[in-house]
């Protein structure tokens, strides 16, 4: 990372930035060789050191035949706040952004109720939604639930400004700001980026 004081590490950073995402672009192998990437909503929850992040699917299609043919997969997290018209401490947009790698494993509630469950509930909690207990439908969703595994050692993740804490992360609205054109201190960041030992990688190579 060629801007590594804007690498963002800790995990309860992470997780208040995926707090703050929309939705999830999904990366898969596509049998003509070139990747598919798809948006998708999505739940998650980090724990155990992983990052688990359900999304949901119909029982056929080309995801579904792309994902039982190779279950390796990209997730790419991002929003962006422009503001060109009145740059703030040098800048004039404003980024979160974070990447993990992982295995996907396709979820049938009549197999595995319970992880189904807990993606469905996810689903629902994470995009702001009422949720309709799983219990009270009628019939299961005519749906898969993709549970998709990251070790946070393959997540990574960045920010135009830099954050300390949770209370950083969602943007600020520069044009409720004093002018302000003096850079951001950033040397304890830098400090710190600089003492942390570089995290091997845990996937094999492509």
């Amino acid at each position: 990372m060629i801007h590594f004081e804007r690498e963002v590490t800790e995990p309860e950073l992470i997780e208040a930035m995926l707090h703050q995402f929309h939705h999830v672009n999904l990366g898969l192998h596509d049998t003509d060789g070139y990747p598919y990437v798809v948006p998708v909503n999505f739940g998650f929850e980090i724990k155990d050191g992983k990052l688990y992040v359900y999304t949901h699917f119909l029982k056929k299609g080309h995801k579904l035949d792309l994902m039982r043919n190779d279950p390796r997969v990209c997730l790419e997290f991002s929003m962006f706040n422009d503001f060109p018209d009145r740059p703030y401490k040098g800048h004039r947009h404003d980024y979160r952004s974070v990447i993990a790698k992982g295995q996907i494993r396709i979820i049938d509630a009549k197999e595995d109720y319970e992880t189904f469950k807990r993606g469905y509930e996810l689903l629902y909690t994470c995009n702001n939604r009422e949720l309709t207990p799983l219990e009270s439908r009628k019939t299961l969703p005519a749906m898969y639930i993709g549970m998709i595994v990251c070790d946070m050692i393959n997540v990574t993740a960045k920010s135009e400004f830099p954050l300390r804490k949770p209370e950083d992360v969602p943007f600020i609205n520069v044009y409720e700001m004093p002018e302000d054109t003096e850079p951001f201190d950033i040397s304890d960041i830098i400090a710190k980026r600089k003492n942390t030992p570089k995290r091997p990688g845990t996937l094999p190579p492509y």
